[in-house]
């Protein structure tokens, strides 16, 4: 069976966030910066969204360049709050997840899939799988992303390059080298600026001379692990795998109501799939938990949470429903704004069969 590999990229992911947060901003110029402290504008710019770069701002540019290059584009300048967007980039990779068969989160906004065993190698199947990736994303979160499939995590990693933004690319099997060739041998995944530069004395600049490259010259320069990466991540033949991160430090899901509500029952019963799906990954993966989190986002968009948390791990999937009653009841009596989008989170997980195993213990110790 043919490997496909996918690649999802969140499009200019922390700028994203604060359209989303405030629509109103959306056909500005939106910039997220990083500030020193040191003065006023120090610091840099870390990510913009595309009004912002058509006028020529984009990472790594001084802020105070950055704000000479907009005026006069009524600009919007935003200190980073990176711990809004983890919280975000979680909820996302969740919903990428439980959605194909492996997932390798490589960055807060990016990450590799493999769909092979779900897709039975067919690329039409593969294509309909990412779609459902790329919809459950904006349907939930309100975020475009740009997905590149293909035969190993090179290719899927330049379909997605390729496909921004916010379009999805399937590079097939017999199309791989043709698609490759042409390329600048630096869009390859894994060829940094050293490589890149001892390649060009090497007058390799394009994939396609990389690909007919000597391999005992290559292995001289670079060794021959290496040397057989450059060669073949050059014909999309590299063989790394989809390796999914390390086991899950919470499940979550939100979902955004179809009417602004303070009633908590229409607003539990709109969340009822997000707390079945998070019963059935407590379930799957035979963690307990001891926190959950009710979360609430307002129509003024700020976000408020309640949570309770257990003395011990708790292994009862039932118990989420009624604490996130009770949690959401709390919530919206402490503001007098309607919801706008709700959420559930369960947290301090550890491993079910561990908590059974210490209980069997104190038991035998009575």
């Amino acid at each position: 069976m043919a490997r496909v590999i996918g690649h999802i990229d969140l499009d200019y992911f922390y700028a994203q966030v604060e359209e989303v947060e405030d629509p109103s901003i959306k056909n500005r110029p939106v910039v997220v910066c990083v500030f020193s402290g040191r003065t006023e504008d120090s610091g840099v710019v870390s990510t913009s969204n595309y009004k912002a770069r058509e006028l020529g701002v984009k990472s790594g540019l001084p802020i105070v360049t950055a704000k000479k290059r907009l005026d006069g584009h009524n600009p919007v300048i935003v200190k980073m709050v990176h711990e809004k967007y983890e919280v975000v980039s979680e909820r996302v990779m969740d919903l990428v997840s439980e959605r194909v068969d492996v997932f390798e989160k490589t960055g807060i906004d990016e990450g590799f899939f493999d769909v092979t065993t779900s897709s039975g190698g067919d690329y039409k199947a593969a294509v309909r799988i990412a779609q459902g990736v790329k919809d459950a994303v904006l349907k939930n979160e309100g975020l475009t992303s740009s997905v590149g499939i293909g035969r190993s995590k090179v290719v899927a990693k330049l379909g997605s390059d390729s496909a921004k933004p916010g379009g999805l690319m399937a590079v097939l099997p017999e199309s791989t080298e043709a698609f490759l060739g042409s390329l600048p041998v630096t869009r390859l995944y894994g060829v940094g600026p050293k490589t890149a530069a001892v390649l060009g004395e090497m007058s390799v600049k394009t994939v396609e001379e990389l690909s007919r490259s000597d391999r005992s010259l290559l292995e001289s320069r670079f060794g021959r692990k290496l040397a057989s990466h450059l060669l073949d991540a050059a014909v999309g033949t590299d063989s790394d795998p989809v390796v999914a991160n390390s086991e899950p430090t919470q499940f979550s899901r939100i979902v955004t109501l179809k009417r602004d509500t303070r009633d908590v029952r229409e607003a539990l019963d709109q969340l009822a799939r997000g707390v079945s799906s998070i019963q059935d990954k407590l379930v799957g993966s035979g963690k307990s938990f001891r926190t959950i989190s009710a979360i609430g986002i307002l129509t003024d968009l700020s976000t408020r949470t309640k949570s309770k948390t257990f003395e011990t791990p708790i292994k009862d999937p039932a118990l989420i429903k009624e604490n996130t009653l009770v949690l959401l009841s709390d919530l919206i009596e402490s503001t007098d704004r309607d919801l706008r989008r709700v959420g559930v989170r369960v947290s301090d997980l550890s491993d079910s069969m561990a908590q059974r195993s210490l209980s069997e213990f104190l038991e035998r110790g009575r």
